[in-house]
């Protein structure tokens, strides 16, 4: 089951056509990985203050189906879509008001040690956190 964030298109989100510009799809996107780490019990605050390991944008994406409007209403669904032994891709499918999907972005994220950054398997914390969250088995 995916995670759900819902929001607006915002006034800053659209550009002189009223239509929202093509970078805005990707903090909506990164937006509801914050919301969802968050939920998940791992901030991304906490990671870059107390953390030992990172997860950097190695990957990013976007299928672009219809235009977003100022004011409509967006459901950003927020599935993983693979996990392997030092990475996850997140795929998001951005739906309307009436169940229609009009965009999709896939964001890949690698696992790091902080501080020397260098690679490294996925930490158990994280697992176990998107396993309560029910997007891994």
């Amino acid at each position: 089951m995916p995670y759900v964030y819902e929001t607006r298109i915002q006034f800053g989100h659209v550009d002189a056509a009223g239509v929202m510009y093509f970078s805005r799809f990707f903090e909506l996107a990164h937006e509801t990985y914050e919301s969802l780490m968050r939920k998940a019990g791992i901030p991304l605050e906490k990671i870059f203050s107390e953390g030992e390991w990172g997860m950097p944008l190695v990957h990013s994406e976007a299928d672009y189906r219809r235009p977003w409007r100022l004011g409509e209403a967006v459901r950003v669904e927020a599935e993983i879509d693979d996990l392997t032994a030092g990475s996850v891709s997140f795929r998001y499918r951005m739906v309307d008001a009436d169940g229609v999907v009009r965009t999709k972005v896939q964001l890949r994220h690698a696992f790091v040690e902080l501080t020397e950054f260098k690679a490294r398997s996925v930490p158990a914390a994280f697992t176990d956190a998107m396993r309560d969250l029910g997007l891994i088995d």
